[in-house]
């Protein structure tokens, strides 16, 4: 099963120039890429700050972006978004029963979780009782099978001086739940715009830079961005093998490329 995860795409006002970049610009030319390489893809998970402000016109943006995509998608929110703005722009997309953005893909061999992650108005990630229990319940339904989780905030310490304290409130209530349920293969999530693999728990975990500037590698602390390249991932999983693999595409780079078996350039 291929999944594509795109993160972080921050959409603002038409036009706006935020670190050098065109946000809107830099959507569609990712879903350009994804349509052109990857329409074999099962579902598109955007992991959260889908706007910038929240605002009900960056959804409609959002919206009309996203009906060029060739692929199913499913949508996550992060702390700069606005909960009923996403529900109110995208009415079709599934909410639980208690109106949070949560829902899930099950497959024979496998149940992909979304999980919403919000807190409104504050920069940290929250998953309270009601999330938890809907989430307690939907691995319990999924024994037997792996389980794969999607959220905003990371739910791991990264060694990020800046971003830890703005990550994931209460991560061990999460983690514990998980290895309660012994069946969580790998979890996927944003927020830190850093490329970053690790485990917690046990469990494998990738973070993805997304379509916004990238926070420099700084263990210390240091609040700067840089204008890297924008990224989205690949996740090839294999839940029978219990294998996933996640390629992250530089969609935008383009390096000469040469002829591994002549050694001349061929573009």
């Amino acid at each position: 099963m291929k999944i594509i995860q795109v993160t972080d795409a921050h959409l603002g006002r038409r036009g706006e120039i935020r670190f050098g970049a065109d946000l809107h610009e830099r959507l569609d030319r990712c879903i350009d890429h994804i349509n052109a390489r990857h329409g074999d893809a099962a579902l598109c998970i955007f992991t959260g700050d889908l706007t910038e402000a929240g605002e009900a016109q960056s959804y409609a943006d959002l919206r009309s972006a996203l009906a060029r995509l060739s692929v199913p998608y499913r949508l996550l929110p992060g702390n700069h978004d606005r909960r009923a703005n996403l529900i109110t722009a995208f009415p079709e997309h599934p909410v639980d029963e208690n109106g949070f953005v949560q829902s899930a893909f099950d497959t024979p061999e496998a149940s992909l979780l979304f999980l919403d992650s919000l807190a409104e108005g504050r920069v940290t990630g929250e998953l309270c009782d009601r999330r938890l229990v809907w989430l307690d319940a939907r691995l319990g339904a999924a024994a037997g099978r792996q389980a794969y989780i999607f959220l905003h905030h990371p739910p791991v310490e990264l060694g990020l001086a800046l971003l830890d304290p703005l990550g994931l409130e209460q991560p061990a209530r999460f983690v514990e739940l998980l290895r309660r349920h012994g069946n969580v293969g790998h979890i996927f999530f944003g927020h830190v715009h850093r490329d970053i693999a690790g485990t917690v728990g046990g469990i494998p975990f990738s973070a993805q830079r997304g379509l916004h500037a990238r926070f420099v590698l700084d263990l210390v602390g240091e609040e700067v961005v840089e204008q890297a390249p924008p990224t989205y991932a690949i996740a090839l999983i294999d839940a029978a093998a219990r294998r996933v693999v996640v390629h992250n595409c530089d969609f935008l780079e383009r390096w000469p490329a040469y002829s591994p078996a002549t050694g001349q350039r061929v573009e």
